[in-house]
């Protein structure tokens, strides 16, 4: 009987098929698996594929005067070394014939005003002082923190968390301004620091 011998390019081809049929087969299971792990959005509430924030993006605040009210005026201004000298004096306070650079702005009026938050924070002081009579400081976000001097009629208390609008207390008795008995001295505290009023409240106008 007579051996027949293969051919030299039938192994080769051989080989070759068997590797492509084991790429097609890699590549339809490939498909598959990555199929089924694609997540199904309808699976997934609107509220939270919808409204995704972005937690490195800066809020703008819309900031709201310290008082609500009509006729008030600010009878005493933030002392600041670079205003010229008209400004300047009008932001001295003066007691007991000693002149002091004013820290915050002194609101006055004829009329009782209400005292209200800037902005959302917490009651974080509430103190009474013979010359600014009461105090309430309030510490929001942002390491701001405001102070309302020379209030009476307190309606919060220490560790009360408010919303921007609450009404804190009523316009009150200052011994630097005695002309007018409803006043409110308003201070801002940025960082720590004493700052001027008015760079944040220039949104509420």
């Amino acid at each position: 009987m007579t051996r027949r011998k293969l051919k030299d390019w039938v192994i080769p081809a051989l080989g070759l098929l068997v590797l492509l049929g084991a790429l097609f087969s890699y590549y339809l299971i490939n498909n598959i698996i990555n199929e089924n792990l694609v997540p199904d959005d309808s699976l997934v509430t609107d509220v939270l594929v919808d409204n995704t924030i972005d937690v490195q993006k800066e809020v703008e605040v819309k900031l709201i005067k310290p008082y609500k009210g009509e006729n008030i005026t600010i009878s005493k201004y933030y002392y600041n070394n670079n205003d010229d000298e008209t400004r300047q004096q009008k932001s001295l306070i003066k007691y007991q014939n000693i002149y002091m650079p004013n820290t915050g702005i002194l609101y006055s009026s004829d009329n009782e005003f209400e005292v209200i938050s800037i902005y959302d924070g917490k009651i974080t002081s509430i103190k009474q002082d013979e010359i600014l009579g009461n105090i309430i400081e309030v510490e929001h976000e942002n390491n701001l923190v405001t102070i309302y001097q020379s209030v009476k009629d307190v309606k919060v208390k220490v560790g009360d968390t408010i919303k921007q609008g609450t009404i804190l207390a009523l316009s009150g008795p200052n011994k630097l301004e005695e002309e007018k008995s409803n006043c409110l001295h308003f201070e801002v505290y940025k960082d720590g620091s004493l700052t001027n009023p008015e760079e944040f409240l220039k949104q509420a106008e």
